[in-house]
């Protein structure tokens, strides 16, 4: 075996090896999820000598300067770090958009809208660059597919899902089955798969690349508005219904591998940490909790809200979890220490319907019905900046890969990019 390049990974920080073994080039992640601002680069980089065999004497140097290159991508977004500003306003939906995400490079973004349309936009010049036209009702979920992201997803209440040409538009498939509308969507992390959720109370996977139907998962007694698939190997898909339960699957059989069961409300949303170990997952019964995703049992419930979570997310390094509320505020755990508040995100005049964390994880993201968006201190639970302009609630927003921009969904039919 041969070491041929380091790669840096920013989100969640680590770093790949490529290396050559009997002629194919390969792969190999390490975690560095640890790696903060205070790091001794130089101890993390003797560790990883003495650990892996493919990091040898001679290459000691440029290990170290590839962890200080990462530790310093950390402290750049610290709580003092970018702020930003209107950059663009995407018109031209007719109708309120829905959901919005970004490709990985930060360059193109995705707005589903009741227009029964998906738009994909150049972030740089604000330019329209397709609408992907063909579904009957509204699309609700959008989705690339990572990394590649020259596949577009949709889902809709016309109860089909499309996948797409990211480049021409050209709609490759159709996914049928689903007798209630579609609500949501996502490609697993190969890209193989397609996992669907609908108000029809089941869940299916796809065939990516034929549009076929490999399974029906049905189990659920109540519509499935949450589906997510385990970041890494893609095998694995949680779904959460309003029947209170999260259930979780494996794509190569049928029959649901667990049910998590505890909450007294419907769920609103659930989510993997990034090793797929925890799942978290938010109520309208006013709670959110972490469950070993492995054991399918509950590590710890909070109900510091006074009012419906409608949101849960965690951040990259899967250490922190975060959750927004109908109680105008959003709150940070921490996820390693028996799930300890962290900080309390309060200002916000109307619900808070979104929450995300920024790649490095020093600054929380929030998008509310009061018409606006803010950025918030993870540590104080200070807030460093309100984004103000939108004419309606905002329904969706989202950081870019790298950090260094953010886009908002709203009632007003615009789309805007910050930056």
């Amino acid at each position: 075996m041969k070491l041929l390049k380091f790669h840096l990974r920013y989100h969640p920080p680590g770093i790949v090896l490529e290396y050559l073994q009997k002629g194919i080039v390969k792969n190999k992640d390490i975690d560095l999820l640890d790696l903060n601002s205070n790091s001794d680069t130089k101890a993390i980089a003797n560790e990883l000598y003495h650990k892996e065999l493919l990091i040898t004497e001679d290459v000691r140097e440029q290990l170290e300067q590839c962890l200080e290159t990462l530790k310093k991508r950390i402290e750049h977004e610290g709580p003092t770090g970018k702020r930003f500003y209107i950059y663009k306003t995407l018109h031209t939906h007719v109708l309120p958009l829905t959901n919005v995400c970004f490709d990985k490079t930060g360059q193109r973004c995705l707005s589903g809208s009741y227009d029964r349309t998906c738009k994909v936009w150049d972030v740089e010049s604000g330019k329209e660059l397709k609408t992907l036209s063909g579904h009957q009702n509204v699309v609700y979920a959008v989705g690339f597919n990572f990394p590649s992201c020259n596949r577009v997803l949709t889902g809709s209440f016309d109860k089909t899902a499309k996948i797409w040409n990211a480049e021409t538009g050209e709609c490759l498939a159709t996914l049928w089955g689903h007798t209630g509308e579609v609500v949501a969507a996502q490609f697993n992390s190969k890209g193989d798969y397609v996992g669907t959720g609908s108000m029809d109370h089941l869940a299916k996977l796809y065939d990516s690349g034929t549009g076929a139907e490999i399974q029906t998962y049905a189990g659920h007694t109540a519509e499935v508005i949450a589906l997510q698939f385990d970041p890494n190997e893609g095998q694995k898909l949680i779904t959460g219904s309003f029947d209170g339960t999260i259930s979780l699957w494996d794509t190569r059989v049928r029959d649901r591998v667990g049910v998590l069961r505890g909450h007294s409300g419907e769920i609103s949303s659930v989510q993997y940490n990034w090793d797929s170990t925890l799942v978290g997952s938010a109520s309208l019964d006013g709670s959110a909790r972490l469950w070993d995703a492995r054991q399918n049992t509950c590590l710890a419930t909070v109900a510091s809200h006074s009012d419906e979570v409608l949101d849960i997310c965690f951040d990259w390094a899967g250490q922190r979890m975060a959750t927004s509320s109908s109680d105008c505020s959003a709150r940070v755990y921490d996820v390693r220490a028996e799930f300890k508040e962290l900080a309390v995100m309060k200002g916000h005049r109307e619900e808070v319907s979104k929450v995300c964390f920024s790649p490095a994880g020093g600054c929380l993201l929030t998008s509310s019905a009061d018409r606006s968006a803010r950025i918030w201190n993870t540590n104080t639970g200070n807030c460093i900046q309100v984004l103000s302009g939108h004419q309606g609630e905002i329904f969706s927003c989202a950081f870019s890969y790298a950090g260094d921009a953010i886009v908002t969904a709203s009632k007003d039919n615009t789309c805007r990019i910050w930056r």
